[in-house]
Order: structure tokens, then sequence, then C-alpha cells
């Protein structure tokens, strides 16, 4: 089993089973390696780079991203409750979808005012997610339960919200243009306008 330690650039890695419950860990890099069945919970990963990361199956509950860099890396039934996204280095990132989640619990995660043209949330959940404020332009969350997530002054021309559930979305306060959505579900946009909608559904 391999372990993470500081200041070591780890490539082509694949690390199983590995456990790094409240601690720390710095100035690492990873590239191009595999995450599977990892505990990292309650942890703190400091100044560290993820570049094509791919995280399967793994906990990342409450888990401080502090100063880090992620580089389309995907997450695939992982744990990442409670998480501050703002804190991880966004500085120089222009490429699209930078993160992809599938299957993935982000509830109580903070995105507010970050710029994640792309982003791919799928097959999930981020109940209590603060989207206030960002770029997610393009992004798609599709079927992915978006109970008390908070849209506001978002970007989300062009989103895919096909088979999302659970969405408010004020269309007065959010750019909507393009944005595809999924009959019943869809009705939740005039929720927003104290209205009552009669007739079968």
């Amino acid at each position: 089993m391999i372990d993470i330690k500081n200041d070591i650039d780890y490539e082509t890695e694949i690390f199983s089973q590995i456990e790094i419950v409240g601690q720390k860990i710095s100035n690492s890099s990873f590239e191009h390696c595999n995450f599977s069945g990892c505990d990292f919970s309650e942890s703190e990963f400091i100044a560290c780079r993820f570049i094509e990361c791919e995280f399967k199956d793994s906990n990342f509950n409450v888990t401080k991203l502090t100063g880090s860099r992620l580089l389309e890396s995907r997450f695939e039934n992982c744990k990442l409750t409670g998480i501050n996204w703002t804190s991880l280095s966004w500085t120089g990132i222009t490429v699209s979808a930078p993160m992809t989640f599938e299957s993935c619990d982000l509830s109580f995660s903070v995105f507010h005012s970050l710029s994640l043209p792309g982003l791919i949330i799928t097959n999930g959940k981020a109940w209590n997610a603060d989207f206030e404020d960002c770029d997610l332009t393009h992004a798609k969350f599709t079927n992915t339960d978006l109970k008390d997530a908070r849209f506001n002054r978002t970007k989300l021309n062009m989103c895919d919200f096909s088979e999302a559930t659970n969405y408010y979305i004020d269309p007065n306060s959010n750019s909507m243009a393009g944005a595809s959505f999924s009959f019943p579900e869809v009705i939740n946009l005039l929720a927003a306008f104290d209205i009552n909608v009669k007739g079968p559904l």
C-alpha cells in the first residue's frame, strides 16, 4: 500500500483503501492518479495539486482543500459533503469542466462566486449547496437532487437540468437563457411568482 506524504510528487499511482482521517497533507502533487475506497474525512490538503485524477467510492466529508488545485479530475460515488470549494486556488484555471461529479453527495458544499462553466454534477445530490454568484454556463445537473440548493445571481445559460429534482430557481434573479428542464419539475420555476397552477400535471 502506498502512503501519502508531504512534499512528494506522485504520478500514475493507484491509492486503494487509504485512510487519512483528520490529518494534514501539504505541498504534494498527484498526476494521473486513481483513488479508490479512500477515507479523507476531516483532513486538510494544503497547496496540493490533483491533475487528471479519478476518485471512486471515497469519503471527503468536510475535507479542507486549502490553496490546492484540481484540474480535469473526476469523482464517482464519493461523499463530498460540507466542502468549501472556494478555498481552492482557482487562479489561471480556464479549462472547461474542471471537475466532474457522478453519483456523488455534494450536500452543504460552497461554490459561491466561482466560475465553473461546464461543471458536471449528475445522478447525485447537492442539498443546501451554495451556487450563488457562480458562472455555471453549460453546466449539467441531470438527475440531481437540488433540495434547498441556492441559486442567486447565477449564470445558468445553456445548463441541463433534465430529470433534476427539488430545485428552486428564481428566473428574475438568475440568467437562464437556453437552459433545459424536465416536466413536471420545471413547474418549480413558477414558485417565485406566487401563482397557482391548476389542472393535471
